[in-house]
């Protein structure tokens, strides 16, 4: 009944917006993806049979030669306890993988002990990554990045300022150091009369006001399902 007194109310607050712009005023951003190196998820997933995974726990870039693509943004807050209960929710996601995934503690373990090489720059932070999926003896190495982070004001129902957030999943071919698909994620939660075109998330959310978690986890799932795992 709540769903569908949700949908009632988009369909009245869109036809005044309709009646009062005879526009959309606005469309939110929503989750960037960036192009798969090597084919789809599905393909991925056929490919990935018989390998092994190792997950990296969340990371804060500290420069741009952190990333393996692009910039940060100029001004960004992501707090210390952001990585912890990211790494729980990516844990909790890959609990039902078909793909075989090593434990989360030995790539904790390698992340801390996996030589950085000689290298500079971009490159020095491809072969580190190529040196964590060496040591866990993985085919694949997922690192996971935490790049921004604002938490919501207010409460559920009613929210002065929304959660958001920005993440990226990278996956990394052990073998090359190579790029095999990477996914980034990146949404500010927007209300139903900034957005009619969402209106289908807005229903899907009860009409509620996200927590940066629960923003970031719709991410990590969409984003695990888009690289095969």
């Amino acid at each position: 009944m709540r769903n569908k007194s949700l949908l009632l109310l988009v369909v009245a607050l869109a036809t005044t917006a309709f009646l009062s712009t005879g526009c959309v005023r606005r469309t939110a951003p929503t989750a960037a993806k960036a192009p798969a190196a090597t084919g789809d998820a599905a393909t991925s997933a056929v490919a990935f049979l018989g390998k092994t995974f190792v997950v990296a726990p969340f990371t804060i870039p500290a420069t741009d030669a952190d990333l393996f693509a692009g910039y940060l943004p100029s001004s960004r807050h992501v707090p210390e306890v952001a990585p912890v209960h990211l790494d729980a929710a990516l844990a909790a996601d890959l609990a039902g993988s078909k793909q075989n995934i090593l434990p989360a503690r030995l790539g904790a373990d390698c992340a801390r002990s996996a030589p950085r090489g000689g290298e500079s720059g971009r490159l020095a932070t491809m072969r580190y990554w190529q040196n964590v999926g060496k040591c866990a003896g993985a085919d694949f190495v997922l690192v996971p990045q935490v790049i921004d982070w604002s938490e919501r004001d207010g409460g559920e129902t009613g929210a002065t300022r929304p959660a958001s957030v920005d993440l990226a999943l990278t996956l990394i071919d052990t073998r090359t150091g190579g790029i095999v698909k990477k996914f980034h994620f990146e949404e500010t939660q927007q209300a139903l009369a900034d957005n009619i075109l969402d209106a289908k998330k807005f229903v899907a959310r009860n009409g509620r006001w996200l927590s940066a978690i629960e923003l970031a986890q719709e991410g990590l799932q969409k984003g695990l399902a888009e690289l095969g795992l």
